[in-house]
């Protein structure tokens, strides 16, 4: 099952409100809610394995906000245990959050993450035209260095460096400004990879990151768009992973549930004016969203097997 939806950058959810909060869940079941997660959002932490309710007293969240969250979220959707956060995602990323209603789910969905068995994809706006890029997609096989918090790409594989592998497709070049929207692969999932590899390997640092690309910007991009303080532009825009379903679906008991969940659409994504010729169309599919079941788009965005549902529209 896929999930996707587009939104323009002015449509992305606001913070700290009961109503923006309730209204940016993307997706539902009766295991997962799939929450559109805000810029600013702290939401760093990942329940261990034995999904032992305790553990969730380490979750290292902006507390306020994200305990006021998960209490709006749990009364809206009459779930009776804690909601449980199985993957993080950095504060000024957006995009796919997924929640786990109950432990059983919460055990199954961080196990996939530990083995690896979800995928994750991103979209991001970098600083950069088209001639930066020498093919249209690649493969960025650099290990990271992480030291005291600070990282790094290292040039080989060092004993205090970790392997990191990203994949990523140029999907548009704007005319106007060195800017180019890419699609990114996660395959190993190291704290700040994809904007360490944009910044160091592709030298493309993603647009508003100014950590890992603090060179100014280009008089050209200024002339299009403001860059707010708290955004970088980098959306997880598509998390993937495996559910049980039944024959309604599947000849098996064991189907892929894929969940993309787009928000930035590139005629607007790189600011509050029309810039209509600024990127080409993405495929049709990517722009409305929905959800899919083994790559079969679902019309209605009902999964009976799942009690399932897509709520954004």
């Amino acid at each position: 099952m896929s999930i996707a939806k587009q939104l323009p950058l002015a449509a992305l959810p606001k913070r700290n409100t009961r109503a923006s909060s309730l209204g940016n869940v993307l997706y539902v079941d009766r295991g997962i809610l799939v929450l559109n997660k805000w810029s600013g959002l702290v939401s760093q932490g990942t329940l261990p394995a034995d999904s032992d309710t305790s553990h969730r007293d380490k979750f290292k969240g902006t507390a306020t906000e994200f305990d006021t969250l998960l209490s709006h979220l749990k009364k809206r959707y009459n779930v009776d245990a804690p909601l449980y956060p199985v993957h993080r995602l950095d504060k000024r990323t957006t995009g796919a959050l997924v929640l786990c209603k109950n432990p059983n789910a919460a055990t199954q969905l961080s196990q996939q993450f530990k083995t690896r068995e979800v995928s994750k994809t991103y979209l991001a706006l970098v600083r950069g035209g088209e001639k930066t890029f020498p093919t249209r997609q690649g493969q960025i096989d650099k290990a990271i260095k992480i030291d005291d918090g600070r990282v790094s790409m290292s040039g080989s594989q060092k004993r205090d460096s970790k392997p990191a592998l990203t994949t990523w497709e140029l999907l548009a070049s704007s005319p106007k400004a060195p800017i180019s929207l890419l699609r990114m692969q996660l395959h190993t999932g190291l704290k700040h990879q994809l904007r360490v590899h944009t910044a160091s390997a592709l030298k493309a640092p993603i647009l508003g990151d100014t950590l890992y690309g603090s060179a100014k910007l280009a008089p050209q991009i200024s002339a299009v768009t403001s860059i707010p303080d708290d955004r970088v532009f980098l959306h997880a825009s598509e998390v993937s992973f495996f559910v049980r379903l039944l024959s309604l679906y599947s000849r098996s008991n064991s189907t892929f549930l894929r969940g993309i969940l787009r928000l930035m659409r590139p005629r607007s994504a790189i600011g509050g004016k029309d810039h209509t010729n600024s990127f080409v169309s993405l495929e049709s599919d990517a722009i409305r969203g929905g959800v899919y079941v083994d790559d079969v788009r679902v019309e209605d965005g009902e999964v009976p097997d799942m009690e399932g549902k897509w709520l954004a529209r």
